[in-house]
């Protein structure tokens, strides 16, 4: 009878170990998931295609998650062979919140690809999600992108000569294509911000930039000084501008250059502007050019008119009084 007591009495104590170690695995279980995946070709050349793959990743806890991660795979269809692979943090997600990861991968254009996405949280592997994509070397080339990106532009006034000032510009040039990009012509040029008025341009080269690298190309511009500028780079390759960038040179205290507002007209001297600005010159009768030849002073027709008459008058005074004698 008392053996019977103890094995039934074992086999309770087990039982409930089995159902409260259940409890515990149910409550401790994690509720993140993957809850839609969109791929997308943000780059396509001549032999690469990039992937934009976005992750959305749900929380359907009752708190909030312990530190999530995504590892990105692409597996070539035919042979099976892993191509890429990138991880990317996604931080603690609250609950019932659903957070968005993007992650980029670049494959060949040609063949297809099998795009694992693995879910990780606290370095322990939870879901993963699969797709396949076919039809790579049907996308179209984007034959303007040359890869190279106009990141950011310093300026630095290195002199100042009467009422122009000479600005340096350094231009920072990120290669993010595949390959060493090629050489191209960029025209940095400053227009004026209130008229439109072009102050200066000049012409120089990006130079040959390897993969992955950035390079900081310098140029000099002189401008009127006393106004405000916006300084553009245009990289071009033959006849079509491929990329753009812009910064803002400020030069008027009084007065600040407002970002994607209307901007109100103010006093422009447009003589500040001219190429030959500097061999002109101001009278009280108005503006004459350097080159011009300037005009003896002398008499003036009705000056003539007067001296005439006088000389006449005097000669006939003369014979008057030799009469006389």
């Amino acid at each position: 009878m008392h053996r019977k007591t103890r094995i039934a009495l074992l086999c309770g104590i087990i039982l409930v170990s089995l159902m409260t170690c259940g409890c515990l695995r149910d409550f401790e279980e994690s509720r993140l998931r993957i809850a839609d995946l969109d791929i997308s070709a943000e780059r396509v050349t001549s032999t690469n295609v990039l992937l934009n793959v976005t992750t959305y990743v749900e929380n359907n806890g009752n708190g909030e998650s312990g530190e999530a991660k995504l590892i990105l795979k692409a597996f070539d269809s035919a042979s099976g062979l892993l191509v890429g692979e990138t991880t990317t943090p996604a931080g603690r997600i609250d609950k019932d919140k659903t957070i968005s990861v993007s992650q980029r991968i670049s494959v060949e254009r040609e063949g297809g690809y099998r795009i694992d996405v693995v879910l990780f949280e606290d370095d322990a592997r939870l879901r993963q999600r699969s797709v396949q994509i076919s039809g790579i070397g049907d996308l179209t080339p984007n034959v303007h992108d040359i890869g190279i990106k106009i990141q950011e532009m310093d300026f630095l006034v290195e002199n100042v000569t009467d009422s122009r000032v000479t600005i340096g510009v350094d231009l920072y040039l990120t290669n993010e294509g595949d390959f060493t990009s090629e050489d191209l012509h960029m025209l940095i040029k400053a227009r004026e911000v209130d008229a439109g008025l072009l102050a200066d341009k000049v012409w120089i080269t990006t130079g040959n930039i390897e993969k992955e690298k950035t390079i900081i190309n310098s140029c000099e511009i002189a401008v009127p000084d006393g106004y405000n500028y916006i300084v553009e780079a245009l990289i071009w390759r033959n006849d079509t501008i491929v990329e753009r960038g812009e910064g803002v040179v400020q030069l008027n205290p009084k007065r600040t250059i407002p970002k994607d507002e209307e901007i109100v007209s103010s006093d422009i001297r447009v003589r500040d502007f001219m190429e030959e600005a500097a061999e002109m010159e101001e009278t009280e009768y108005g503006r004459v050019s350097g080159a011009t030849e300037k005009k003896t002073p002398g008499f003036t027709s009705a000056m003539t008119g007067v001296a005439v008459m006088i000389a006449i008058f005097m000669l006939i005074r003369i014979r008057r009084d030799d009469n006389n004698d």
